[in-house]
């Protein structure tokens, strides 16, 4: 798959969850902070880690913020709110129209393409997520995605003023707990063993798209730019937010009011994209991939939320 086509396959599969999360009153795409306690409404939990995220980022007064792959806008109105001047940047044409809907900044922009004209522009950056897509599992059985991930960093470096009184970088990145080959993902998941990391793997890189990367990888793609100086394990918290996915998702899914709709939508996205499309109902409702990463005493990944300062 060329880098191009992996771009396309990252916009088509949050197409598919405009599709459908909106409607299940599910507006973000990332774990929320229970600090302990499962039954912290979900909402709630939602704006905690954007507060810790924007907190993290030293975000207050005029702060210039980007956030990387930005979503439906949520980071940045929060940001806004505390008087910071935030950009946000998707490569999803209906995020960067709901963005601008909520008159926040927002552009349509691959973050491989911030030229000189953002260098030194901003106090802070935020990856919330979004550099699980970056590389793909057969840049990681070549190698090719240490270059991938240092060119992530030495982007963020360049863009972060040197002069800011912040210069962090903050990150919430799905790490591998497992030993998987990458190149087991890129197979059909029906000749894995069936209910295995690998299955599961397999299923999620058919629709989403991305690989995540190894322990310790990104410290080492960070060497001499950025350095690691506050690390939280938020794997528990992302587990209980994917639970609370699912379960709204199906119910919206099964209500006769709000389902035949639903369905009929996600049938549309299927004609446009068989492959990818089987791959995500498949994938994430009916073998729940997703929430498989995260179950069991030991699960195949962790989710780390990692702030980086400039170096």
């Amino acid at each position: 798959m060329s880098t191009g086509a992996h771009a396309k396959r990252v916009e088509a599969c949050y197409e598919f969850f405009d599709r459908l999360f909106p409607a299940c009153g599910l507006v973000d795409f990332t774990e929320g902070m229970y600090r302990g306690d499962p039954t912290t409404p979900y909402e709630e939990t939602q704006r905690a880690q954007i507060d810790h995220l924007l907190d993290q980022a030293g975000c207050a007064g005029n702060a210039r913020l980007l956030d990387i792959g930005c979503g439906n806008g949520t980071l940045l109105e929060r940001a806004a709110k505390r008087g910071a001047s935030p950009l946000g940047i998707t490569l999803s044409p209906a995020q960067l129209a709901r963005c601008r809907a909520r008159g926040l900044e927002a552009r349509l922009l691959d973050y491989r393409d911030l030229d000189a004209a953002y260098e030194n522009r901003f106090d802070a950056v935020v990856a919330n997520g979004s550099l699980e897509h970056f590389a793909r599992p057969r840049d990681a059985a070549t190698g090719r995605a240490d270059t991938i991930y240092r060119r992530f960093f030495e982007i963020c470096h360049r863009v972060i003023d040197p002069a800011s009184s912040s210069g962090r970088l903050v990150t919430t990145v799905i790490h591998m707990n497992a030993p998987l080959q990458p190149a087991a993902l890129e197979r059909n998941p029906l000749t894995l063993g069936w209910g295995s990391h690998a299955f599961h793997g397999a299923w999620l890189n058919r629709g989403l798209g991305g690989s995540y990367p190894s322990f310790g990888q990104l410290q080492r793609c960070a060497a001499g730019m950025f350095r690691l100086v506050d690390e939280e394990d938020g794997t528990q918290d992302y587990l209980w937010t994917s639970e609370e996915w699912l379960r709204r998702v199906k119910a919206c899914l099964m209500r006769p009011d709000t389902g035949p709709p639903l369905w009929a939508s996600l049938a549309g996205f299927c004609a446009r994209h068989p492959f990818q499309g089987s791959a995500l109902l498949l994938g994430l409702l009916v073998f729940e991939s997703w929430n498989a990463q995260f179950r069991g005493a030991s699960p195949p990944t962790r989710l780390l939320r990692q702030t980086w300062q400039r170096v």
